[in-house]
């Protein structure tokens, strides 16, 4: 049997939070409108220079557990002002109950 996980996920200087979500289309809703609400605070550069102490890390991850033992992962992900993560967290809290 085939199992699908889908969620959103955000990761700060050690704080953790994730939600689950009963399917794909749901969780991308959700992301969209967390990327379009935060969009002032993504930080464009993902490169390695990046100071992890300021990051925020947003993901939306597709975890697809096959019959056969092999796992498909896809993970988008943005980044943000990690002093963001209150607001992100009160926020995706919020929306959450919608879904």
């Amino acid at each position: 049997m085939e199992e699908n996980i889908f969620s959103i996920e955000i990761i700060s200087q050690g704080k953790y939070e994730s939600w689950e979500f009963r399917n794909e289309e749901a969780r991308d809703e959700l992301f969209r409108k967390i990327t379009e609400r935060f969009s002032e605070y993504a930080i464009a550069d993902k490169s390695d220079d990046v100071d992890d102490s300021r990051i925020l890390q947003l993901s939306a991850t597709s975890l697809k557990l096959k019959e056969d033992g092999k796992v498909d992962q896809q993970v988008p992900y943005e980044w943000y002002e990690s002093d963001q993560f209150e607001k992100l967290l009160e926020y995706i809290n919020n929306e959450y109950r919608k879904y």
